[in-house]
């Protein structure tokens, strides 16, 4: 199992219908949940399907792939009123 601390450097590429969405590189997470959601946030709302995500984690030697379904309508914030 792959695992991540704070100092860790980690590479991310998102593909979408085989065209790269974003490429990136994130330090300061503690988790793969927490680098997941991070992914999630920054793909955002307007990508409906299946997203493919290469992780490297270049401090500790690995890599893995990972396949996201985003859903637009599930993905979208509510706005709150306050009275």
């Amino acid at each position: 199992m792959a695992t991540i601390s704070l100092n860790d450097i980690i590479f991310a590429t998102a593909t979408f219908r085989g065209s790269e969405i974003f490429s990136l590189s994130l330090s300061g997470l503690t988790s793969l949940s927490e680098l997941l959601s991070e992914l999630r946030r920054r793909i955002g709302t307007t990508v409906k399907g299946l997203v493919t995500v290469s992780l490297r984690n270049r401090s500790q030697g690995w890599s893995q792939t990972r396949a996201l379904y985003m859903n637009a309508s599930a993905a979208e914030g509510v706005q709150l009123s306050l009275f």
